[in-house]
């Protein structure tokens, strides 16, 4: 269900964005639509993410990760190896610096 809802939540982003690069309020009388849109979209968004993600942070179920450079890989030298201060989750990426 919940998969569903972050579907359409992206969908509802997508259509406010469409509607104000087209700028179709000059055309039709939307008043605030695309913008109302966009804004119930990430509602959703967030929503469906706090409800499915089960780390300990509510920072972290959203998404937003306090990553720390833990050292490189062992099998990829142009890999480091993040952790995350919160949850403790680990990723690995390519860092330029």
């Amino acid at each position: 269900m919940f998969a569903n809802l972050k579907a359409i939540a992206s969908v509802f982003i997508l259509i406010g964005i469409i509607l104000l690069l087209a700028e179709v309020g000059e055309t039709f009388n939307l008043y605030n639509a695309p913008y109302i849109l966009i804004i119930v979209g990430f509602i959703f968004l967030v929503i469906s993410s706090i409800i499915t993600n089960k780390e300990k942070s509510l920072l972290c179920r959203i998404g937003l990760h306090k990553y720390e450079r833990l050292g490189r890989d062992i099998e990829v030298p142009a890999m480091f190896i993040y952790k995350c201060k919160r949850c403790s989750k680990q990723k690995k990426a390519a860092s330029i610096i």
